[in-house]
């Protein structure tokens, strides 16, 4: 007997993005559910519209499109979106809102995590879901996009799980909820239908105050989630301003017996909330009867009675909210307050609001040192910065205090002092400070200025090093109305305490003091606003640092850097090497020295061991602390540098150019974003327009209040704009050439003429943009939750110009 081959089964093309099970929960008596089309009627060669009249259809001729999760490959078609992942996700899904229905309180509690990742996957999967992903990208092809929805699936889980759960019913009704083509919808009483934030294919968004989520169960039964302050008092709420500590990814706790179930609403009540469904729809809508397919016959939407009826019953919310206290078995504890966070660090950086509204003049309250009118006035609540937090500024002025108070510096012999006794628990206090001014619950973004707002910024891509800092961006301070740079401070709270500064502080002695001496270098230009300090983001969100790394990992998983690539970070680690073998003991010293060299005699040796502490006396960076004991010896140095992803997420963030001066992450900028797409490899960085650069920030700051300064950044921005409205660069970027190369040619006195350089800046701006599908999962998940900023210019400055690196271009 011969085996027969099993006929290959063809690909599933019909995608449902509403599943059939739960189309089968808005049947009536067993009969299929009503269809109708909602789109604008075509219209006859008269003119007259064609009415479609709704139909009884079964759920597998209903809500389903074509390819919609198709990959193709030539002729060949893959359907494992939908037959692997949409077949689990329907699996758990389906289990869960049976359980939700039925309100057993063990099956409840069971499915509750499959509820929330059974809503994220729905609102995403739908065509309108799917067209969100889109917009928050440049451009997607269909297997990025099917990708990228796969990753921010989650995105929304922890915000519903943090909110008041109600299920209301409709089973005394003689009206029945509708189902939609998209069934996980949001309200918020602020927005009418007419409102930007609502034309396709958005919805009010998830992490304002007064936003509520609603999700139909089935055609008795309407799950609503509401955030627990505006739930609680609603009235003394900004209704369209973010929500304490709103984000989109993180652990959160959840009480699984809160679940309120208590009322039952009437046909009006139904029949209002349906008209709010049926508007929010993209094209499809269902129905046990045809009657129910018109709500807006009986009622038009009206948000304050929506708000109303959807706000959950007050005598109920004493289950959410709160503090919580969490015993483990280890004898360690957790703490979650009502909001999410973690501990009570954001105490450290709050302020309080202003008692009354400011006036045009005043200085504004978000704390970036401008007016209000100029600032925050003309913005409405949702473009705000917080109030009630120190803004980034106040946090690096602050951050300047404690430096001087911590190692009291008072004179200008307090530096060499420093070096001699710099202790532990100033090393710990300062790092503490840094971690405090810097809460892991810290919404960097919303503190961010946002796009738009006529300053023209920059982002240094490359290493937070004070012996680097003068030529990599203190010299084009002038070209900028600011430049962002990262903090070299490294967050104690996600190392092991081992390696912590905090608890382990005598091995980050030495790292401190450059620490320190990068932000006194740079205090005069921050005082002055032209640089910003901003903390690594992944040090605020252990969940930003894991995708991150995983984007860095796949990025750079067969790269192998030049030589050339790292001979300057080889160079800075050589120096903290030789400077941390003065802290060892002559006697530890010599014996080193006689196995290099053991034709000296021992009196050279001794010679050049003096000589180099000698020489150490005058080094700024140097630990002037000999040890006891050579077996001590023990520095840690950490190089914090911004990376190719960080770099597009705070750019995008700030609609800023991107500037770096290290050639492998120059090379990565232009071939892992969209860059690679137009010229395929980085362009040549040895030909590039001269410009001389003051390394010293006194000079840089002095240079840059210079009218030939402000001349350059107006031609930046005019190339910037040309870039950004895609019109011919050719103009605005001779412009610029000129300015930069007439920059510093005018007499002037400096405070150190001799640190100077001259840099070849070369701009790139590919017309793909900079954009990356990673990178951009980064903004979506991490940022403002707003459409994409361009990001088409970037400039490599290299120092030395007319010099050429080794190596291939």
């Amino acid at each position: 007997m011969t085996a027969t081959a099993r006929p290959q089964q063809k690909p599933s093309r019909e995608n449902h993005y509403v599943p059939e099970w739960y189309q089968r929960g808005f049947r009536v008596d067993g009969t299929d559910a009503w269809f109708l089309d909602i789109s604008p009627p075509r219209l006859r060669p008269d003119g007259t519209p064609i009415l479609v009249a709704p139909r009884p259809r079964p759920p597998k001729a209903c809500f389903w499109e074509k390819d919609l999760y198709v990959t193709r490959f030539g002729e060949q078609f893959n359907d494992q979106v939908e037959t692997v992942l949409f077949q689990d996700i329907d699996d758990f899904g389906a289990a869960a809102v049976r359980a939700f229905v039925g309100g057993g309180p063990i099956a409840v509690h069971e499915e509750y995590r499959a509820m929330l990742a059974y809503l994220g996957a729905q609102t995403l999967r739908t065509p309108k879901g799917l067209d969100w992903i889109r917009s928050r990208y440049p451009s997607l092809s269909q297997i990025e996009l099917l990708v990228e929805m796969q990753h921010l699936r989650h995105m929304f889980g922890t915000l519903w799980a943090e909110s008041v759960h109600e299920i209301v019913s409709a089973e005394n009704a003689s009206v029945k909820f509708l189902l939609t083509d998209h069934p996980v919808t949001t309200f918020n009483a602020a927005l009418p239908l007419d409102a930007p934030q609502l034309v396709y294919p958005e919805d009010a968004p998830v992490t304002w105050n007064g936003t509520q989520t609603l999700f139909v169960l089935d055609q008795n039964h309407l799950l609503i989630l509401t955030h627990v302050p505006y739930a609680k008092n609603s009235g003394a709420l900004d209704p369209t301003a973010k929500r304490t500590n709103a984000r989109f990814f993180g652990n959160t706790l959840l009480r699984t017996d809160a679940l309120i179930r208590a009322r039952h609403l009437d046909a009006d009540g139904v029949t209002a909330i349906n008209s709010w469904l049926k508007a929010r729809a993209r094209r499809y809508i269902a129905a046990g009867k045809p009657e129910w397919l018109y709500p807006e016959r009986e009622q038009s939407v009206d948000p304050a009675r929506l708000s109303e009826l959807l706000r959950p019953p007050r005598q109920d919310l004493w289950r959410f909210g709160g503090e919580t206290h969490i015993g483990y078995k280890d004898g360690t504890f957790g703490y979650r307050d009502a909001y999410g966070r973690t501990s009570r660090e954001h105490e450290f950086v709050t302020k309080a609001l202003p008692a009354t509204t400011p006036t045009p003049s005043d200085p504004c309250p978000c704390g970036r040192g401008d007016t209000f009118a100029r600032c925050c006035q003309p913005l409405p609540a949702w473009q705000r910065p917080p109030w009630d937090v120190w803004s980034v500024r106040e946090r690096n002025e602050g951050f300047l205090r404690a430096i001087y108070g911590v190692l009291e510096i008072k004179d200008e012999g307090a530096w060499d002092r420093i070096q001699r006794e710099l202790s532990d628990d100033q090393v710990a206090r300062l790092h503490r400070i840094s971690q405090g001014l810097w809460p892991s619950d810290t919404d960097l973004t919303a503190l961010l200025p946002r796009p738009g707002d006529g300053r023209l910024r920059a982002v240094y891509m490359g290493p937070s090093d004070v012996r680097s800092a003068g030529k990599s961006f203190i010299s084009l301070v002038p070209l900028f109305d600011q430049i962002w740079v990262m903090d070299p401070f490294m967050a104690a709270r996600n190392l092991r305490p081992e390696y912590s500064p905090v608890t382990t502080p005598g091995p980050h002695k030495q790292q401190l003091l450059k620490n320190v001496m990068f932000w006194l270098m740079l205090e005069p230009l921050i005082r002055t606003g032209k640089v910003v300090v901003f903390p690594d983001p992944g040090d605020i969100s252990p969940e930003f640092q894991h995708a991150m790394r995983e984007m860095a990992k796949e990025r750079t998983a067969n790269w192998h850097p030049k030589p050339q690539d790292y001979v300057e970070f080889r160079g800075l680690a050589e120096e903290d090497t030789k400077r941390s073998l003065l802290q060892l003991p002559d006697d530890a010293l010599r014996p080193i020295f006689k196995r290099a060299t053991p034709d000296k005699s021992d009196a050279f040796i001794q010679q050049v061991i003096d000589h180099m502490r000698r020489e150490a006396e005058h080094d700024p960076f140097a630990l002037l602390q000999v040890l006891p004991d050579a077996t001590l010896l023990n520095q840690t140095f950490a190089l914090r540098s911004v990376n190719l992803e960080v770099a597009v997420f705070i750019a995008q963030s700030l609609g800023a150019v991107i500037v770096t001066n290290v050639r492998a992450l120059w090379e990565h900028l232009h071939l892992h974003t969209r860059a690679a797409a137009a010229i395929g490899k980085a362009p040549s960085t040895n030909a590039g327009v001269p410009m001389k650069g003051a390394m010293n920030p006194l000079d840089s700051l002095e240079v840059a209040g210079s009218p030939a300064a402000e001349e350059a950044r107006s031609a930046l921005r005019d190339l910037l704009t040309a870039v950004g409205t895609r019109q011919d660069t050719t103009t605005a970027l001779t412009s610029m050439g000129n300015r930069l190369a007439a920059l510093m040619e005018e007499e002037r006195v400096l405070h150190n003429p001799n640190a100077t350089l001259t840099l070849a800046v070369t701009a790139s701006m590919p017309a793909s943009g900079f954009e990356t599908p990673t990178a951009q999962r980064l903004v979506v998940g991490f940022g403002r939750g707003e459409p994409p900023v361009f990001l088409g210019l970037a400039l490599f400055c290299k120092p030395d110009f007319g010099e050429t690196e080794g190596g291939e271009d």
